[in-house]
């Protein structure tokens, strides 16, 4: 957040840092530790579906005032855990008058497994950003039209080359048991080689 001279502020939520267009499985280890996406951390390869990741974490935010992964302790590996695992909940007060809907669209954008995770167009025809912001109150409306105008924004999906976008303000700690010994192996996925 940044408050101007004029007395406005403004939220910056990313920027183009580490964008690159996307032909292939991405491997490179970057991106802020409460927005990224477990196969990052995993090292699994990635592609545009960790940007549905990063927005339902700010989605989450918006909704409750927190994110849905934080370690008390402020611990890295601790946060990669509940992460990798999908350690998240909708716990009460915080989103007791949060619908169904809304908690379904980010559960499906906060799914593990990315092959199950929502896509940007799933997101976009989602009960809760299609039809549900007409009954929602102003806040769940503009977050909802906010993802709307998010995935418009972006490259289809059958373009050869799309747009990746790492939120990112906080680097990685790459001294992390997540990374340790794990170099050669990435070497491996960049040159396409598999096992």
């Amino acid at each position: 957040i940044r408050q101007h001279e004029d007395g406005t502020k403004s939220l910056k939520l990313g920027d183009f840092g580490l964008a690159t267009e996307v032909t292939s499985p991405q491997y490179v280890v970057c991106g802020t530790p409460t927005y990224v996406a477990p196969e990052v951390i995993a090292e699994t390869g990635y592609g545009l579906k960790i940007d549905v990741w990063s927005a339902g974490v700010i989605a989450y935010i918006l909704l409750c005032g927190f994110p849905p992964f934080s370690s008390p302790s402020e611990n890295q590996d601790e946060l990669f855990d509940m992460i990798i695992k999908g350690n998240y909940a909708f716990p009460s007060p915080y989103w007791d008058d949060i619908s169904e809907s809304a908690k379904d669209v980010i559960s499906g954008m906060l799914n593990i497994d990315s092959d199950r995770r929502l896509t940007a167009t799933q997101v976009l025809e989602h009960k809760w950003v299609a039809v549900d912001t007409l009954y929602e109150n102003d806040l769940r409306k503009n977050v909802s039209i906010g993802l709307s105008t998010y995935f418009r924004r972006r490259p289809k999906s059958s373009r050869k080359h799309a747009s990746l976008k790492v939120l990112t303000t906080t680097a990685l700690d790459k001294s992390s048991r997540f990374f340790q010994g794990r170099g050669k192996a990435s070497d491996r996925h960049r040159g396409h080689d598999t096992d």
